[in-house]
């Protein structure tokens, strides 16, 4: 891999720009970093880190040990999207890649993505961006497992799973964009502090643009405790994120989804949080958000959407009233 330094003045243009950005994580950004440099790819690569006002030396570390890395720092914490839209911005790469801080990539990721994105296969390579599968790495257990990233077969489409279960896309270290379709779309939403990549994907998909995916898992994701986006705390903020997405979109969705009508996703959006509540044990919550649902769709398709989770709850007492006879 060659890895270029571009200035505003520069006429030279890198096959690729990889984005990072970074909050407070030093240790993991350079191992992020070590992944990075380990690419077995032999195009010319341009990486640009982002630090968002961190308060552990990441600039100073960077600016003395890394001399091939084009820094940014911001002085005021945006968040990680409005920090990779100051590297969009300055990005001179055909391709933009993102990685977080926090998340590695296998040394063949640029090299297997790049080569699906210029594939024969791929009728129209000006309309395609492209997904990878990951690998989970629960990092206090140290279990490690593989995740598809395409969409779930119970949607009827990419933009269906889009505003109902939210982004297929466990993290954008999995994506490439072309730069030409960033240019179009736009970049991330500096007003959303939830679910920005996910608004990003269906802009992407609303003008036509396709996501191209590889069984091959070649990013990393570490499942930690330090500051990652989804928890039981955030879900309502969340469901009023998805619900506004809905609102905004569907108008611009409506025909794409033929039969899918805005109210069958409305408790779609209710069913899909309520797992969270059933996972983390919250029974009074999740059965809240089911009673919810039905007020979009029949109670028997909330059912039959939820029965594993129904039948596991009843499963339970059972169980418990066993036991205490």
């Amino acid at each position: 891999m060659n890895i270029v330094t571009t200035s505003s003045t520069s006429t030279l243009i890198p096959d690729v720009s990889v984005i990072i950005p970074t909050y407070n994580r030093i240790t993991m950004l350079e191992e992020a970093l070590a992944s990075l440099h380990a690419q077995e790819y032999d195009g010319m690569v341009e990486i640009i880190v982002i630090d968002d006002n961190s308060q552990d030396g990441t600039s100073q570390i960077i600016r003395e040990k890394y001399t091939d890395i084009h820094l940014i720092t911001l002085s005021e914490n945006g968040g990680a999207s409005a920090a990779r839209n100051q590297g969009i911005a300055v990005a001179k790469g055909e391709f933009i890649a993102f990685l977080d801080s926090d998340d590695l990539w296998e040394p063949d990721h640029l090299r297997s993505q790049i080569a699906l994105l210029k594939s024969k296969n791929i009728t129209d390579t000006q309309t395609h961006f492209g997904v990878s599968d990951i690998f989970i790495w629960e990092t206090i257990k140290d279990i490690r497992y593989q995740k598809s990233q395409k969409p779930k077969p119970q949607y009827s489409s990419t933009l269906h799973h889009l505003l109902s279960g939210g982004s297929f896309v466990s993290t954008p270290s999995a994506v490439i964009f072309p730069k030409h379709i960033l240019d179009e779309i736009g970049i991330f939403d500096n007003n959303l502090r939830l679910a920005e990549d996910t608004d990003l994907y269906t802009r992407a998909i609303l003008k036509d643009f396709k996501p191209v995916f590889t069984e091959q898992a070649s990013v990393v994701r570490r499942k930690h405790d330090s500051g990652q986006a989804m928890t039981i705390k955030n879900i309502e903020p969340r469901i009023t994120n998805r619900l506004d997405a809905l609102r905004k979109y569907y108008p611009l969705a409506k025909q794409r989804l033929g039969n899918v009508k805005q109210s069958q996703i409305h408790s779609e959006i209710y069913s899909d949080f309520a797992r969270y509540y059933y996972e983390d044990k919250s029974y009074g919550d999740w059965l809240k958000l089911l009673l919810i649902s039905t007020r979009y769709s029949s109670p028997l398709c909330v059912i039959r959407t939820n029965w594993h989770y129904i039948n596991d709850f009843f499963g339970r007492i059972i169980s418990k009233l066993r036991f205490a006879s």
